[in-house]
């Protein structure tokens, strides 16, 4: 066995006034490169207070946490600790001072149980000195029962659903001994009911006298858990909050910069007469998916609503041929559609945008005219006989795709790394934006990005059905899912119900689902 060789465990800290704040930067710069990420960054966190972060993606709010827990060093300022400059060269001091931080992209080992992820770090040994796997499955398991996970914490991460996932990440950072805790879009996985038990985990935290950073695009969240919010905009501080005294508009001024963010209006109709581009007829997958039937017609917006696991996500696999039917039918443009592989279905025009874009839909450390062009490598060679890839096409190709994504970047050659999560995720349509694609399926598309962004992304969305294309979105914020066209509600693996829209509240569909749940319940 490995012993272990850290332990998170935070010293016993000198007697401070306790007015001082736990942690406080002065004029906090980072430059990376010819880019300033932050500038004169002053903040401070008071000991026991929920303080949100909020602005769009790319103002600098990851960047700074980054800074506080050790993972990136400022070029310039100073970091206080109970009122005293410290140096944090990495995470490791950050985790000596009782600091701990749920990134926005899970750290997590996939080969290793969601056990050994909580207690990764933790000095759980023997007298012998070798790993107490019972201490370690003890404190796995009242982490488990405090955040409310039900399922086998001796399963690999990696065959855990995103939400899952999102709850061990949580339990590595609460089985510590934590005075501060960096939360960076913590719900963007959740369901419903695991949002509002973390909000209690939260309020406990603070009430215990832990600090809490909470970084969220959802400003109702912010909102409801803050005492303090803080807006970043382009790497400065824009503005300051106390609870009770700003309301929504206040943040949004403070997020744009007052600019106006345009209202978005119900998607527009669909033609009576226009074909059904792609249908499905009681499919299964033998699995999570048990019986699942739509349809969706050329310029048409479906969305999939369903608690996180009811079987979205498996219904997208098994239609972009990641997953083999075990019964039911499938039909696309009037031709029957059972691919055997992803080659297949995109090639017969079936587009996908994955639910988690760093891990599944992007090449990390490629650039953003390489992410563009993967998978469509034919498109972008000379002519015959000329077997190589034409650079000059494919730079052109994604930089066509900047342009009319709005993607932030300084040129196409820039890896994708360096861009913000919204233009992460903007790449990732562009792809298939490029491909000129028919049916596409768009899970979470907005999972983790600003309110500008989101704006983007379904008008991008928007002006796809107006060429006629099929559209299906999965989104666990049931508040975007009312501008589609229709609405299937999906429970357990089964569409349970069609809603009608525009015009369906997010009560009506939360009201369906439940009910429906209640009822397989009890049968």
């Amino acid at each position: 066995m490995n012993r272990e060789e850290t332990s998170s465990q935070a010293p016993a800290q000198p007697a401070v006034d306790p007015a001082t704040p736990i942690i406080e930067s002065r004029d906090i710069c980072r430059v990376f490169g010819a880019l300033k990420a932050l500038t004169d960054v002053s903040l401070t966190f008071r000991r026991g207070e929920v303080h949100g972060l909020v602005g769009a993606n790319g103002a600098g709010k990851s960047t700074f946490l980054n800074i506080i827990c050790g993972i990136i060093s400022p070029t310039s300022g100073a970091i206080l600790v109970d009122g005293a400059e410290v140096d944090i060269r990495g995470p490791r001091d950050a985790a000596a001072l009782g600091f701990s931080f749920i990134p926005q992209e899970l750290s997590l080992v996939p080969d290793f149980s969601a056990i050994d992820n909580i207690c990764l770090g933790l000095q759980k040994t023997s007298r012998l000195g070798f790993v107490d796997e019972r201490k370690r499955a003890r404190v796995a398991r009242e982490v488990a029962d405090r955040v409310g996970m039900t399922f086998s914490l001796r399963k690999p991460v990696r065959e855990l659903s995103a939400a899952e996932r999102g709850l061990v990440a949580i339990g590595h950072a609460l089985a510590r001994d934590v005075r501060f805790i960096a939360m960076d879009e913590p719900t963007a996985s959740l369901s419903d009911i695991e949002c509002r038990r973390l909000f209690q985990i939260i309020r406990e935290l603070a009430n215990d006298g832990v600090t809490v950073a909470y970084v969220s695009h959802r400003l109702d969240e912010i909102e409801e858990l803050s005492d303090r919010v803080t807006v970043f905009r382009d790497g400065q501080i824009a503005a300051r909050f106390e609870r009770g005294a700003y309301d929504r508009e206040d943040l949004l001024r403070g997020i744009t910069g007052g600019a106006s963010l345009e209202t978005r209006e119900s998607a527009a109709q669909v033609a009576e007469a226009a074909p059904v581009i792609f249908s499905a007829d009681h499919l299964s997958d033998g699995h999570r998916v048990r019986d699942v039937s739509f349809d969706c017609r050329a310029g048409e917006i479906v969305g999939l609503a369903g608690l996180v696991g009811s079987g979205r996500t498996e219904v997208f696999k098994l239609v972009f041929g990641e997953t083999p039917l075990a019964a039911g039918q499938m039909t696309l443009d009037g031709r029957p559609h059972h691919p055997t592989s992803v080659r297949q279905a995109v090639s017969r025009g079936v587009a996908l945008v994955p639910e988690e874009r760093r891990s599944q839909g992007l090449l990390m450390e490629e650039s953003i005219t390489t992410n563009i062009s993967t998978g469509n490598w034919a498109a972008h060679r000379y002519a015959p006989p000329i077997p190589f890839i034409n650079d000059r096409k494919s730079r052109s190709v994604a930089g066509s795709m900047v342009s009319t994504l709005s993607i932030k970047a300084r040129n196409t050659g820039e890896s994708v790394r360096t861009l913000s999560g919204g233009n992460q995720q903007k790449v990732v349509f562009g792809r298939w934006l490029s491909r000129d694609s028919r049916f596409l399926l768009l899970d979470e598309p907005t999972r983790g990005v600003d309110v500008g962004a989101r704006q983007q992304i379904w008008g991008t969305v928007e002006g796809l059905a107006a060429q006629g294309k099929g559209v299906v979105v999965v989104s666990s914020e049931l508040g975007e899912l009312v501008f589609c066209h229709r609405i299937f509600v999906m429970v357990e693996g089964r569409m349970v119900a069609e809603l009608a829209g525009p015009g369906v509240t997010e009560a009506e569909i939360l009201s369906v689902i439940y009910r429906h749940q209640r009822q397989q319940e009890a049968s």
